[in-house]
């Protein structure tokens, strides 16, 4: 499995890159990642500040290039 570190970043303006965020509801549990990949995925992404898991298992086709994660530990938003 690759680690790929975020890079934190300032919060970046609605509508511009899709935002990896846990949902505001309750049914929102969010203890482990935003995103599981699907079967075969070798990447796995960590906040680059408090190191909280956002995707694992995941392949470079099912992470878009510009998008950003806000991680639900720290509210930091990481980069990739």
């Amino acid at each position: 499995m690759v680690v790929i570190k975020g890079r934190i970043i300032a919060k970046p303006q609605e509508g511009i890159v899709p935002i990896h965020r846990k949902r505001n509801d309750k049914k929102s549990r969010v203890p482990g990642p935003l995103i599981r990949g699907k079967a075969g995925g070798r990447l796995k992404y960590i906040c680059g500040k408090c190191s909280f898991l956002l995707a694992y298992n995941v392949s470079r086709k099912e992470i878009s290039v510009d998008a950003v994660f806000q991680c639900p530990n720290c509210n930091k938003y990481n980069e990739f």
